[in-house]
């Protein structure tokens, strides 16, 4: 299967919060699909991960249930509350190490680092999958093996992901690029992408908001 590319334009993280742009450029066709949104860290102040389009959370690698960190057989669940107190997110991400529980599209997917997978941090696989379904894309047919992501943070290069770099065991949830590791974020503009149905889900009355709050 031939590989889209996902070219993300990220600002530098500011408190857990990343301005994020991403393009979908599709190998037999030359149209392709915008999307802007904001990326959020569970862990940033309030009131960011309520304004997030992409909220990422990381499980801690030894659970303390007294603490209120979700228990380890629970991650999924734990996920799935998070986008119920986060309506706004489409896409909420929880990972740990070379796990990553992934929800979007209405329901929870679970993505283990394969050996041919390209090596982006998790935040940033989040991103695609808030590209990929803003595109209208089916959320079934998310797979990081087919997917080439060229990312650039602004102040840095490039960084296009490496068609496989199966030495690195953490693979998409390490940050194994030239650019800045998962820390998170987004974009202060609501998500759109040109003419397509997914992009009324990401419409929320919140841009005033956001635009001060990231002043």
């Amino acid at each position: 299967m031939s590989a889209t590319t996902v070219r993300l334009t990220e600002d530098v993280p500011q408190r857990g919060v990343r301005r994020t742009g991403a393009a979908l450029l599709y190998p037999d066709r030359v149209l392709r699909d915008v999307d802007e949104h904001l990326r959020v860290r569970l862990c940033a102040p309030p009131p960011m991960p309520l304004l997030a389009d992409v909220l990422v959370a990381q499980l801690p690698s030894v659970e303390l249930p007294s603490a209120g960190h979700p228990p380890r057989e629970e991650p999924a669940r734990y996920a799935a509350g998070l986008a119920d107190c986060h309506p706004g997110a489409l896409v909420v991400a929880v990972y740990r190490g070379p796990r990553c529980w992934l929800r979007f599209g209405g329901r929870t997917r679970l993505l283990v680092h394969q050996p041919g997978w390209p090596v982006q941090p998790w935040a940033v696989w989040a991103s695609v999958a808030h590209a990929w379904l803003v595109a209208g894309l089916d959320p079934d047919a998310f797979d990081p093996a087919v997917v080439r992501v060229v990312r650039t943070v602004r102040g840095y290069g490039p960084v296009a992901s490496p068609p496989c770099r199966s030495s690195d065991v953490a693979g998409p949830g390490a940050s194994g690029s030239g650019a800045p590791g998962p820390a998170s974020g987004g974009s202060s503009a609501l998500s759109r992408v040109r003419a397509s149905p997914a992009s009324a889900d990401c419409v929320r009355p919140a841009e005033e908001y956001r635009n001060s709050a990231l002043r």
